[in-house]
């Protein structure tokens, strides 16, 4: 069956355009608009809601134009996703997207470490009802895994933080929304509607530390992440190589990029250019220094003791520490009183010679009793399944929800729930699992190097 959803805040896209994108064997057109209905040909039944399509159905999805098509043969997994992405994103937004820091080390190690991972499958455990659920932080999570905070996401796909909320509401997993996300707190929060949290980069300001706590408790979130690994900017070198420019512009060579991706440059430019809008209150330059260098001295306060704890008395609500891989700071965060510690690497994007995440995840197990998340290295079920044998309690994604976008826009996390849950669901079958607690200690060898 073939799809176009043309819907743009309450208008569908110029009736030239949708033309021009249709294919051949369309057959179907989903109205979210009475615009131009005398202009296209509707459908002789009303019966025609494909349930992907109709899952995608939203005021704010651009063109999105999809032929015949399977996406589970085509698209079967995150690595297919990935390519696609690749192929149909302009080089530098790619580049923003995947790259990690140095030689990315890091980044490659994070998969090595996974792969050496083994686990004994179970036989004649007889037939299983495989339950997903997991509970975390006082919540009952329908999976147990969710969105972990991505800058920009804008810059991927058009309107990915509302798409990615959206489908975490309806999946019923935690969406996290980053503080240079290109949609708002206020706009996000109620889209969420309680699955939203909401992670900090840690404001030098006190005042604007605690009207951004305001902005964020009155928009619906009761989470709030603290991420602790970014001390100072990071070198990105592929980044740099493909063009990108601090401060970000549209230099020849971008356009030149951005011609070769019409689809994307299309849509992009029909919802508009992606910018960080929760930080235009605070936008003011500080007197005597460089517009450039005004975001970074915003939001990179090195935070110590005394910030957490300011934080912790101040924010009421679940309080996260992101970035931890060292088992010697768990006892005072404890003390401090955060409620959950985000265990990751930043997927090597801040430092090249950071440990494995996933390696350090059972001695940090031993080192606190405190709920732990998992991220950095995941690519399957099979992974979420491993980092939850090591002492994870919840398992968090980032590039793979913008792989999704980059490769199907907003049909992209609606996919890749499913992919993730059809993995979970196979590789607890070939443990022989009916639940996410028995993964504990599943762990039965690393391969030898």
């Amino acid at each position: 069956m073939g799809v176009i959803i043309a819907a743009h805040g309450g208008k569908v896209a110029p009736i030239k355009l949708i033309e021009k994108r249709m294919f051949s064997k369309c057959s179907i057109i989903f109205f979210r608009s009475d615009v131009y209905a005398k202009e296209i040909k509707k459908p002789k039944s009303t019966k025609f809601i494909h349930p992907i399509a109709a899952a995608a159905l939203d005021k704010n999805i651009l063109v999105s134009p999809y032929t015949d098509m399977d996406l589970d043969t085509r698209y079967p997994g995150i690595f297919d996703l990935k390519l696609a992405a690749k192929r149909k994103l302009p080089h530098f937004v790619w580049e923003y997207l995947d790259s990690a820091t140095g030689t990315e080390s890091t980044l490659v190690n994070n998969r090595i470490a996974f792969d050496q991972l083994r686990m004994m499958p179970s036989v004649l455990h007889g037939p299983l009802a495989v339950d997903l659920n997991c509970n975390f932080l006082g919540k009952t999570f329908d999976l147990p895994f969710g969105v972990a905070p991505v800058g920009l996401s804008g810059l991927i796909w058009p309107n990915a933080e509302t798409l990615l909320a959206r489908n975490a509401k309806d999946s019923n997993l935690p969406y996290t929304l980053s503080t240079v996300a290109c949609q708002t707190p206020e706009t996000i929060g109620p889209v969420a509607n309680g699955n939203g949290w909401f992670q900090l980069y840690p404001p030098r300001d006190p005042e604007i530390r605690t009207d951004m706590l305001s902005r964020v408790k009155n928009a619906g979130f009761e989470t709030l992440v603290l991420t602790v690994d970014l001390p100072v900017a990071s070198r990105r070198e592929r980044q740099t190589r493909s063009g990108i420019t601090q401060p970000p512009r549209l230099t020849p060579r971008l356009l030149a990029q951005i011609a070769q991706k019409p689809h994307w440059a299309l849509a992009t430019a029909a919802f508009g250019r992606p910018a960080m809008p929760f930080l235009n209150k605070y936008a003011k330059v500080k007197p005597g220094m460089p517009p450039t260098a005004h975001i970074g001295y915003l939001l990179r306060a090195s935070p110590d003791e005394a910030y957490l704890s300011w934080l912790r008395e101040n924010w009421q609500g679940s309080l996260i520490v992101k970035g931890i891989l060292n088992p010697d700071d768990t006892k005072r965060l404890e003390r401090i009183g955060v409620d959950a510690l985000w265990v990751s690497n930043h997927a090597g994007r801040q430092f090249d010679g950071a440990p494995e995440s996933i390696s350090m995840l059972p001695s940090i197990r031993r080192a606190t009793t405190l709920p732990l998340i998992f991220d950095s290295g995941i690519e399957s079920g099979l992974d979420i399944l491993r980092a939850l044998a090591l002492g994870a309690d919840f398992v968090m994604l980032g590039k793979a929800w913008h792989y999704a976008l980059g490769a199907l826009g907003p049909l992209g996390p609606v996919h890749l729930t499913d992919i993730l849950r059809k993995d979970l669901i196979a590789n607890m079958g070939q443990l022989g699992l009916e639940n996410l607690k028995d993964c504990a200690g599943k762990i039965i060898a690393k391969q030898p190097d």
